[in-house]
């Protein structure tokens, strides 16, 4: 994992993701290009000459470097430091999908807005989309995450045959941090709460740490039980197809789980 790709906004949010993303690409050994999507507010473009179309265009992309610059400033000369780049587009989340995918990114990295009471109002914006659609695994910071030595990562895992890609790729991400990878499966039907270690009935072809049921008639109280008690540093899961993640994002559960914790939020999904 060499190319981390980073979009900002410029918000408070994007700035710790930023230095949380610094500190884990030199983990990594890895470079972050730093990108911003930009536009032009013009409703009506019609009646306005090309070359003046043009000339706010030309200015908007200097004070967007302008900005990216500043925005960098604490990085600038570090090893992990890569491109820096205003980017022209209209729709950001799909700039930034297309970008990671041309471009052959191996991760995006990004800042959540999770605070209390906003939770509504994220729901829909950039980071979501760029979550449902990127062709690589997204990293989601929430806004007070602090970077520290990722020693445990929780894996959802439902056993899906579709998943045996994601997991993959999480393993090897897992070697280069020297990371345990804990798998987690959360049981609805159960009437009492407890999280249950088991041994693993079939052969699997992935050397993870552990494998723990947690029974909760709640997935979401479930997982943020496990995650407090197992002193997980990042959760991670896997959504095999766009319409079940659009259902789980809009439950209260993916809601929570993405936005309401201080734990950083991988994404696999297929395709």
């Amino acid at each position: 994992m060499k190319k981390i790709l980073f979009p900002t906004d410029f918000s408070p949010a994007a700035a710790n993701a930023f230095q949380y993303a610094h500190s884990l690409a030199e983990a990594l050994d890895a470079r972050i290009d730093l990108i911003n999507i930009f536009h032009l507010p013009i409703g009506d473009a019609s009646n306005i000459p090309p070359e003046y179309i043009q000339k706010m265009l030309d200015e908007a992309e200097a004070d967007t470097l302008e900005k990216l610059r500043e925005f960098a400033h604490p990085c600038l000369g570090k090893p992990t430091c890569g491109e820096i780049q205003p980017v022209y587009g209209l729709f950001t989340a799909v700039e930034i999908t297309d970008l990671a995918r041309q471009n052959e990114y191996d991760l995006i990295v990004m800042g959540t807005k999770g605070e209390r009471g906003a939770l509504e109002k994220f729901l829909g914006t950039v980071t979501t989309d760029v979550m449902m659609k990127a062709a690589c695994p997204v990293l989601a910071i929430p806004a007070e995450a602090t970077f520290r030595k990722i020693e445990h990562i929780a894996y959802a895992t439902a056993f899906e045959p579709s998943d045996e890609h994601a997991v993959e790729k999480l393993m090897n991400l897992a070697g280069r941090l020297v990371s345990q990878v804990h798998f987690v499966n959360v049981n609805t039907q159960s009437d009492k709460q407890y999280i249950q270690d088991v041994e693993m009935e079939k052969d699997y072809p992935y050397n993870f740490t552990d494998f723990s049921i947690v029974h909760n008639s709640s997935v979401q109280e479930g997982l943020e039980e496990y995650l407090k008690q197992r002193n997980i540093d990042w959760l991670a899961l896997f959504i095999p197809h766009r319409r079940l993640w659009e259902r789980l994002f809009h439950s209260s559960f993916t809601k929570k789980m993405a936005f309401h914790t201080n734990i950083p939020l991988l994404i696999f999904h297929g395709h």
